[in-house]
């Protein structure tokens, strides 16, 4: 529910954090980043950069939603009192992607959560606009803001751009945290990410 926070900055943060709307470990790890630095001055950029690199396709997205896998990242999930239910497809999270930035430093945390929600909590189909303004609406967040969005060109083009940072900043793995020269990437516990970021944190 809004509330929950970090200190985001997308001009000059301290942390970038490359994640996927659609990427369930990005979930557990967006809950975990969240945590862990909601008591802390250290800036936080959340940059959507899509489930899949360029020259991927949609068809290797099933891979994700093996019985088994699910099993583990519901334990997972579990201890971080979450709840992430299976999505029935994948669908294109730019009109999403594309508003993050515009709710700036005080709601883009807010709005991240509610679409993280949407996706794995409701299931619902993010690429259908009214569906996710309507959700928004629900969840207490100004879905004018995501509405705006929609029908900026700009907007689209740099949520469009963003999906090249796969091979532009060598992501390899999603999630991926990012502090100066390093990265942490995969599945995220606290307990391993406070000890990566430790030297930012203190």
């Amino acid at each position: 529910m809004p509330g929950d926070s970090m200190n985001i900055d997308f001009k000059k943060p301290e942390i970038r954090f490359y994640f996927s709307f659609q990427c369930p470990y990005s979930y557990i790890a967006w809950e975990v980043l969240k945590n862990l630095l909601k008591q802390s001055k250290v800036n936080v950029a959340p940059i959507e950069i899509g489930l899949l690199p360029p020259g991927n396709t949609v068809y290797h997205f099933p891979e994700l939603w093996g019985t088994p896998r699910w099993e583990r990242l519901s334990d997972e999930a579990k201890k971080l009192n979450i709840t992430i239910n299976r999505p029935e497809k994948y669908v294109s999270a730019i009109g999403a992607a594309q508003a993050i930035e515009a709710y700036g430093s005080t709601s883009a945390c807010d709005y991240i959560n509610s679409v993280f929600r949407a996706v794995f909590t409701s299931r619902i189909d993010i690429s259908i606009s009214p569906i996710l303004k309507q959700h928004l609406q629900t969840e207490g967040i100004d879905s004018s803001i995501y509405a705006d969005c929609q029908t900026r060109p700009e907007a689209a083009k740099r949520a469009t751009e963003q999906l090249l940072l796969w091979g532009q900043k060598r992501i390899r793995m999603l999630p991926t945290v990012e502090y100066e020269d390093e990265r942490y990437s995969g599945l995220i516990d606290h307990y391993s990410l406070e000890r990566h970021l430790r030297a930012v944190i203190d």
